[in-house]
């Protein structure tokens, strides 16, 4: 186990500049633990430990990112990395397990899942040389969030239409319910959140007049379901105007109104 935190060290020396600033690491779930690790355990045994015990007792770290940009732009999502029991560490993958909440066809949180729940081509082509890495594992998770793979899904209730899949996507970062997807509805990701947040503070600071939907995302409840236009997707995606989005936003309640 001493090459798993001698990498995991070196790792965290890289990981700002290799993620630019998209990624973070530590041994402990330090992100938000009461979003990521209260709905389910996070080990296979479900007789196991508490988390407190099982920091103790495993060798294990954690990495949240954030993206930038891309379908999942300004969500925040934490994975816990931890040596295989099959076979030693490098010769045999580490398992990855996402422990926030997600839309996504190659990863898979149905159902309270929150262990080995990650389709990830570095893990399957691990072979313990130089291309398997933790630097190599974190570059192909972020390449998860820009391009998923509905080719190769891990979970089978993923839409396949790409306007949609986009619109479901936005629905589970912002809240919501998503129709035909696990049981209960989303709650606002803690990264986004945190986001429009700082927005808000940043718009309070110069003197702007707050935008009504980002109070809206901020205090609503979530157990709705979101009405979306293009209009609206287009801003999400491309950060437009505020303008822009109080028009959709105004569109949909006479949708809503009117149907």
């Amino acid at each position: 186990m001493a090459q798993f935190e001698k990498d995991f060290r070196r790792l965290c020396r890289q990981i700002d500049s290799l993620s630019n600033g998209q990624a973070r690491a530590s041994y402990d779930n330090i992100f938000n633990r009461s979003n990521s690790t209260s709905r389910a355990s996070i080990s296979s045994d479900s007789s196991s430990s508490s988390d407190s015990e099982e920091s103790s007792t495993s060798q294990a770290f954690y990495i949240e990112i954030t993206p930038n940009d891309g379908p999942y732009a300004h969500g925040s999502y934490v994975f816990r990395i931890e040596p295989s029991s099959e076979s030693d560490y490098p010769d045999c993958q580490p398992i990855v397990s996402c422990l926030t909440r997600i839309y996504h066809p190659n990863i898979d949180t149905t159902f309270q899942n929150r262990h080995n729940n990650v389709c990830v081509s570095t893990l399957n082509d691990w072979d313990g040389g130089v291309n398997s890495t933790f630097e190599d594992l974190v570059q192909g998770l972020m390449f998860l969030f820009h391009s998923p793979n509905p080719d190769d899904p891990l979970t089978s209730n993923i839409v396949n239409d790409e306007k949609e899949f986009l619109i479901n996507v936005r629905i589970a970062i912002e809240g919501g319910l998503i129709e035909d997807y696990d049981c209960d509805p989303f709650e606002i990701n803690y990264g986004y959140k945190r986001y429009l947040m700082e927005k808000e503070k940043q718009q309070n600071e110069e003197g702007e007049k707050l935008d009504e939907n980002l109070i809206n995302i901020l205090t609503r409840e979530p157990n709705f379901k979101q009405l979306f236009t293009a209009d609206t997707l287009e801003f999400l995606m491309n950060n437009t105007s505020a303008s822009s989005l109080a028009h959709s936003t105004r569109h949909n309640k006479e949708t809503s109104t009117n149907s």
